[in-house]
């Protein structure tokens, strides 16, 4: 099973005895990829614990009740519990030899993405005489994706530069005919494209005028109107339709006539602070290090903060990209929502998105990476400078 070896390998390379697998009525989401590939669907209604040793079979610990539910799991060793005690019993007998397993929490709570499991039940385990440690960057490792699925976002990729580019050669055409047009104009466009390209997204794109760009997540609207001036920020997502297809995801800034030199100001230390982001990861695969999210989040911040915009500077750097929405589950660039210490490593994809959201305007400029082993990769266009409306 390839979930399962994978985990494995990743336990090997940490040093770390065992993976113990929490979930409570569907509550552990890092883990879900293996539970769904080892137990199937239903996890029935009490606690259940998997246990994955860095060597030998896994171990499922199943109430009583429902050991007939879960009896079918796959090259896996099921024990039964039914009290406290016996849950106790049992996962002192799991757990026999190991003296440090991960679990699915974070320590301090600093990132909720990758703590799932609550303090009392890693209590309980390490009431047994365990150390434990975060499963963060063991979970990710099933977020790693396919040369089909790397393929796949590619294609999307290509969609949604293209679409970028009709929206702003649209916006164009309008402004020089003196035609008004509104946000939801725009974002209809988009979505054409995407249907025209039978490409797929969990909601629909962001595009914004003027002052509405300083809100990271408005939303179009069918009255507002591009006026001389303003700013023009879209935020456009799409992928391929198949279920385990990643996204792409890319933000674009335009400007309906010259720009101010606060805005140009602006978009210089936004994109500056994106280029000093993607070297970051360049340069400690250069090192021949994998750097965390938090560390390459740290380097964009640095620049803005730089620039005098530090309290404008308002969300993380980045995010993972996933399948079932843009945002994926595992490493996002950030050490400043939350402190994300899981691994940029090989087979992932994530977006650098810096933004400086001002009174009168925002400004964010993004990009999309994936790591092969050769390094880090941009796999989208990289803005270098504002796209100048007639």
């Amino acid at each position: 099973m390839d979930e399962l070896r994978a985990v494995t390998e990743e336990l090997e390379r940490a040093g770390i005895d065992g993976w113990l697998i929490y979930d409570f009525r569907g509550s552990n989401g890092p883990a879900r990829p293996l539970l769904r590939a080892m137990l199937g669907e239903e996890l029935g209604s009490r606690r259940v614990f998997l246990y994955v040793p860095r060597r030998g079979q896994p171990v499922l610990l199943a109430h009583a009740i429902e050991a007939g539910t879960l009896s079918g799991a796959r090259g896996v060793q099921t024990r039964i519990y039914s009290s406290t005690q016996s849950l106790d019993e049992e996962l002192r007998r799991a757990l026999d030899g190991a003296r440090t397993v991960a679990m699915d929490y974070s320590p301090g709570g600093d990132n909720p993405y990758v703590g799932t499991v609550d303090a009392g039940t890693v209590e309980r385990v390490r009431g047994l005489g365990v150390e434990v440690v975060s499963a963060g960057d063991i979970a990710q490792v099933m977020q790693l994706w396919s040369e089909e699925q790397l393929e796949q976002h590619l294609r999307a990729a290509d969609v949604v530069l293209r679409a970028k580019d009709a929206a702003f050669g649209f916006l164009g055409e309008a402004l020089a005919l003196g035609r008004k047009v509104t946000e939801a104009e725009v974002q209809k466009l988009i979505t054409d494209m995407f249907a025209e390209a039978s490409c797929v997204y969990d909601h629909v794109p962001n595009v914004s005028f003027g002052a509405h760009a300083g809100d990271p997540h408005h939303v179009a609207s069918p009255d507002k109107t591009l006026q001389a001036g303003e700013v023009v920020l879209i935020d456009l997502w799409c992928k391929v339709d198949d279920e385990s297809a990643p996204y792409a995801d890319v933000t674009w800034m335009g400007h309906a006539g010259p720009p101010t030199p606060e805005v140009e100001k602006a978009f210089a230390a936004v994109r500056d602070a994106r280029d000093a982001a993607f070297r970051a990861v360049v340069e400690a695969y250069g090192e021949g290090r994998w750097p965390t999210g938090a560390e390459v989040d740290r380097a964009a911040r640095r620049v803005l903060t730089e620039a005098g915009y530090a309290d404008a500077f308002t969300h993380r750097t980045g995010h993972s990209i996933g399948t079932a929405s843009p945002h994926g589950l595992a490493a996002h660039l950030d050490d400043y929502e939350t402190r994300d210490e899981r691994l940029l490593r090989p087979g992932l994809g994530f977006t650098i998105e810096p933004g400086v959201y001002l009174e009168g305007f925002g400004v964010r400029s993004e990009i999309n990476v994936y790591i092969d082993a050769d390094g880090p990769h941009a796999t989208t266009d990289l803005q270098a400078e504002l796209e100048v409306l007639p």
